[in-house]
């Protein structure tokens, strides 16, 4: 829980230096890479949490990986360092792009679909759904492939949801023969 709330202590500390500096949109970019570099690179998490190594040693180290970042990005992940919150970095990163998107009218659309969507497939069900969701909101979109939905899709965005899946329609089918009390007439 503490982590959490540095996390957002952290991030908010940031968005208001980016948003001073005029580079909010291009350190969103650095902390949405930060975040995916996070996730797929298991050794770069534990060179983060590692005791064993001090935070002159770490920064170098950090200061090489993120060599492609800006200036600002590469002295807030220093900062983080030298705080000793290095095993915090991804929930940092997580809770700006939250602050960022709030304070752009941006929301996450999940589109999960059982076959691979082209752009202007997901484009149109996205469309469509900004009736119901918030036509005030741009969306990014992010597409998921999950075999099991057999057909149609499902499209999430923040607490709501719509699905259209084959899936859920055989789902409630199936309720509907169960819960069938007919009995014929003899």
């Amino acid at each position: 829980m503490a982590g959490f709330r540095a996390a957002k202590r952290y991030a908010k500390g940031l968005m208001q230096f980016a948003v001073e500096i005029n580079q909010a949109q291009q350190i969103n970019q650095e902390m949405v890479d930060l975040k995916n570099a996070l996730t797929d690179n298991r050794e770069l998490v534990q060179f983060l949490n590692s005791p064993v190594l001090d935070a002159k040693r770490k920064n170098v180290i950090a200061k090489e990986i993120f060599k492609d970042f800006s200036q600002p990005t590469q002295n807030f992940i220093q900062l983080v360092i030298n705080q000793g919150r290095g095993s915090g970095m991804k929930e940092i990163a997580v809770e700006y792009n939250d602050l960022y998107n709030k304070l752009n009218n941006i929301r996450i659309a999940e589109v999960v679909s059982a076959v691979k969507l082209d752009d202007a497939m997901v484009q149109e069900i996205v469309d469509q759904a900004k009736q119901t969701m918030g036509a005030e909101y741009s969306y990014e979109i992010e597409n998921r492939v999950d075999p099991n939905l057999i057909g149609g899709f499902i499209l999430r965005v923040g607490d709501k949801q719509v699905d259209s899946s084959v899936r859920s329609k055989l789902t409630r089918l199936k309720k509907q023969f169960d819960k069938n009390e007919y009995i014929p007439k003899i």
